[in-house]
């Protein structure tokens, strides 16, 4: 719970600033999110380490969802989680990032690069220096021998899909095109992540963990993006016209 101590100040603070006004609801949730999303991961890597808190809901999720499966639907979600993985993700942020070259959006190229090659430096920093064994091979649907915490494939989908779904909303585009954007990049996330619990080669806590990670990566590479974008912006617009000065009074 120490971990989360000081997220907790920056949520209570925020609401109490955007509740008073000082902060605009927008920025709060900016700040909000990210802190909440790195509360969780601080806490999550801790009672992985420490081997208590919510890693308790592991085995008994884990054994769950092996005595629920499907069997029909076992291959479907065998090959639909290899969308999150790390070649789909890579290729995704490859093809991103020439999109915006050939546009020579140069700021969002950056950020896409830098989720990209941030998720796979990430993933792999953090499996090699906790290295949680994952679920039994006996449960799981597909063989992984990599450690296990965090989960790469959520990590991977939450900031890579996020940070694309980002643009659109930062994209001149329709209320409906903005939204849409917003929930796909969501329900793919979710849905790759509970992919993982399914197939038994993740605990819940991997999954939980890649979702909080992935944005809080998003957030951070989004960051510089948004003040850059900010700047430009204010540049941008007019400058205000001078008042005029106000005409002498006329002599009788």
């Amino acid at each position: 719970m120490a971990a989360l101590t000081p997220v907790l100040l920056m949520l209570v603070g925020g609401i109490a600033l955007a509740q008073h006004g000082i902060l605009r609801a927008t920025a709060a949730v900016r700040l909000l999110v990210p802190a909440a999303a790195l509360g969780g991961a601080a806490q999550l890597t801790h009672d992985v380490v420490d081997g208590g808190g919510l890693t308790r809901i592991d085995e008994p999720i884990t054994e769950w969802v092996v005595d629920h499966r499907i069997s029909w639907l076992n291959p479907a979600i065998s090959t639909f989680t290899d969308a999150g993985g790390v070649a789909a993700m890579t290729t995704l942020t490859i093809v991103a990032c020439a999109w915006f070259g050939v546009r020579r959006q140069w700021a969002r190229l950056l950020a896409t690069a830098a989720v990209g090659i941030g998720v796979a430096v990430i993933g792999s920093v953090m499996k090699s220096a906790i290295g949680r064994h994952r679920p039994p091979a006996i449960d799981q649907l597909v063989t992984e021998t990599s450690p296990s915490f965090p989960s790469g494939h959520t990590l991977g989908s939450t900031a890579v899909v996020g940070v694309l779904a980002a643009m659109v909303v930062l994209s001149p585009r329709g209320p409906v095109a903005r939204g849409a954007a917003v929930v796909v990049a969501a329900l793919f996330a979710v849905a790759i992540g509970l992919t993982r619990i399914y197939l038994g080669v993740h605990w819940t806590t991997d999954v939980l963990a890649g979702w909080s990670i992935g944005l809080v990566w998003l957030a951070l590479c989004l960051g510089p993006y948004l003040w850059w974008r900010a700047r430009v912006s204010s540049r941008a617009r007019p400058a205000a016209p001078e008042p005029r000065a106000a005409a002498p009074p006329r002599r009788r």
